[in-house]
């Protein structure tokens, strides 16, 4: 792991630097389950898009990749085609058609994904509550940080 702090030239003790080990493999872990569906790691970051904010027109989708309405339109072409989404009309407006993952796509990445959820979750079961709390505090933490890094990255991109 100390490879990883010269790499990126990221000071800190072993939390630290496990913490950006963790980073690493969550982008490597997220390339396998892209390569395992046969999907360009593009298209599979607009699946798991989908797959956490529900149906949502190609527009709106555009809008959370951060990508043009044509660009959008492709992707989601590619993953109706390898049967990972399906479009429908939305029920409040006949005018709207909306994109959402299917079933078997969701049970795709389930699978690739549960033997790692469960051996994680696993894990932390074995905990004393207190350890659980401590961990869920940090992590928390962390995301939040990374959330408020991704708008400020978002931010810059945009000026």
């Amino acid at each position: 792991m100390q490879n990883v702090e010269k790499a990126i030239g990221v000071p800190g003790g072993p939390a630290s630097v496990t913490l950006q080990a963790l980073f690493g493999l969550a982008n490597e872990t997220e390339r396998g389950v892209a390569r395992a569906l046969g999907l360009n790691l593009t298209d599979y970051r607009a699946l798991t898009v989908l797959s956490e904010s529900g149906p949502v027109t190609v527009g709106a989708l555009a809008v959370k990749l951060s990508a043009t309405a044509a660009t959008t339109t492709a992707i989601v072409g590619r993953l109706e085609m390898h049967g990972f989404v399906e479009r429908s009309r939305s029920t409040e407006d006949r005018r709207q058609v909306r994109v959402n993952v299917t079933e078997a796509a969701s049970g795709k990445v389930k699978e690739l994904m549960q033997p790692l959820v469960a051996t994680a979750a696993a894990q932390l079961d074995a905990l004393e509550p207190a350890q659980q709390l401590v961990i869920t505090d940090f992590l928390g933490s962390v995301v939040n940080l990374m959330e408020d890094h991704l708008r400020s990255l978002s931010a810059e991109g945009a000026r």
